[in-house]
């Protein structure tokens, strides 16, 4: 990180206090201070993808054959070596992604969603119990998008209900489409088990069970806000260079630091470089590459083949 351009040079960071902070450990472990630095950033990275894996694990989802989003201050800084251990292929550098969520709240549609546990067999499921539910669900979350001003006409639903086979311990989420109650009753086993095979590859001939309904009200979309980057600007990107840690590189290089506010579309960015934004730095390691889309995201691809 630039200790001088950190929230975009509104905020002063001290190097050498950081330094200071790790030269004792550095010397109880008998490491170079930057070896020690690596070690810590990496055991953070190793952290996140280890909880990554577990909750994928759980879930049966393959995210090698995803993409990533990064955000957040820290995250576009540790997300292409998380991707790297994970084996993810791509990232997507949201544009502002360090306040990406005070943007959306901006940008976001107002809604409001509710989720009532409710656990009923399908065999047991009448057309006047389905329609019950959820009318009474659907009528909370009008009542709440309503006190934004919001018209009932101007609303759009989001249906969901949690199921499962009758005794599992574990749900999943399967919308419910449009129709008639007594068409969408018939039709649960066969949206199920689509989804159910989706997930897991397969499906069993056991009773089906209702765990969860749920309803989220969506308002309109509000008027667009530009974007918040800078892209009108004219000039070089690329800023200068620095020296910065990359062992896939053998330790210290001479690293290519670029403005990303002066990045245009379709230019192709190589790593190992920094990328910097007010409230993020974005990392590329060796062997990643990346592009600007229209819409000021910055797109990578990540070598997962190999590397630290």
């Amino acid at each position: 990180l630039d200790p001088a351009f950190f929230l975009g040079g509104a905020m002063q960071v001290d190097a050498g206090l950081a330094e200071t902070a790790l030269t004792g450990l550095s010397g109880r472990l008998d490491l170079d201070l930057f070896r020690t630095a690596w070690g810590i950033h990496d055991i953070a990275n190793e952290d996140i993808a280890r909880a990554f894996r577990m909750h994928a694990t759980e879930r049966g989802f393959d995210y090698r054959r995803s993409g990533m989003a990064a955000f957040g201050g820290g995250g576009p800084l540790h997300a292409a070596r998380i991707a790297r251990k994970l084996r993810v292929p791509r990232i997507v550098f949201p544009a502002g992604a360090g306040v990406m969520s005070a943007y959306g709240m901006l940008v976001g549609a107002v809604s409001f969603e509710i989720m009532r546990s409710h656990a009923i067999r399908l065999v047991d499921l009448d057309v006047a119990t389905f329609e019950r539910i959820l009318r009474a669900i659907e009528a909370e979350v009008t009542a709440e998008v309503g006190t934004s001003g919001i018209g009932k006409t101007a609303i759009r639903y989001d249906r969901r209900v949690d199921m499962r086979y009758a005794g599992q311990g574990y749900s999943i989420e399967v919308p419910l489409p449009d129709g008639n109650s007594a068409t969408l009753i018939d039709r649960l086993p066969e949206l199920f088990a689509q989804t159910y095979r989706g997930i897991f590859g397969t499906v069993l001939d056991q009773p089906l069970e209702i765990s969860a309904w749920k309803i989220d009200a969506i308002g309109p979309e509000p008027d667009a806000l530009p974007a918040p980057t800078a892209a009108s600007r004219a000039g070089n990107a690329l800023k200068g260079t620095r020296q910065a840690w990359f062992p896939a590189a053998g330790g210290m290089v001479d690293c290519p630091v670029y403005d990303r506010y002066l990045l245009q579309p379709g230019l192709r960015i190589c790593g190992p470089c920094l990328i910097e934004e007010r409230e993020s730095t974005v990392l590329l390691d060796v062997g990643d590459s990346a592009e600007l889309d229209t819409r000021g995201n910055l797109i990578a691809a990540i070598e997962t083949a190999g590397g630290l």
